[in-house]
C-alpha cells in the first residue's frame, strides 16, 4: 500500500512557505518518489535515501503539536540531499509535522 502525504499538523516556521524554492521542490519531488512505493520498500531503503529513520522526542528542539500524543513515534525522512521532514505514520498516511532544511528542529547524528 503506498503512502498518502497530510501537511495538516505543520509547525510554523518549518513548513513548506519557510522554505526556499528550491527545497520546496525537492520536497514535493520527494514526496511524489515515496507515493509511487509502499510503505514496505520506504522502510527498506537507506535512511539517507528515501527510507525513513525514527527520531526521540528528547531529541526535538522544536515542540510537538499538542494534538499528537507522546505514545506517536516520530520519523525522519529526507529531501533535497540531507534536508529532514519530521513526522509520523498513522496507518497509509505519512502526516509531516517539521520540515528542517537547516538543521535545527532537532539533534542530527
Amino acid at each position: 500500500m503506498p503512502p498518502y502525504f497530510s501537511l495538516h499538523h505543520m509547525v510554523d516556521g518549518f513548513c513548506v512557505n519557510d522554505c526556499e524554492p528550491d527545497d520546496q521542490a525537492a520536497f514535493a519531488r520527494s514526496l511524489r518518489k515515496r507515493s509511487q512505493m509502499t510503505w514496505q520498500q520506504i522502510r527498506q531503503d537507506k535512511r539517507h535515501g528515501l527510507g525513513t529513520e525514527k527520531i526521540a522526542r528528547s531529541s526535538m528542539k522544536v515542540p510537538i503539536p499538542s494534538d499528537i500524543t507522546d505514545d506517536v513515534q516520530l520519523l525522519a525522512m529526507r529531501f533535497n540531499g540531507a534536508k529532514a521532514m519530521v513526522g509520523y505514520r498513522e496507518d497509509n498516511i505519512s502526516h509531516i509535522i517539521i520540515l528542517d532544511p537547516k538543521f535545527r528542529a532537532y539533534d542530527h547524528d
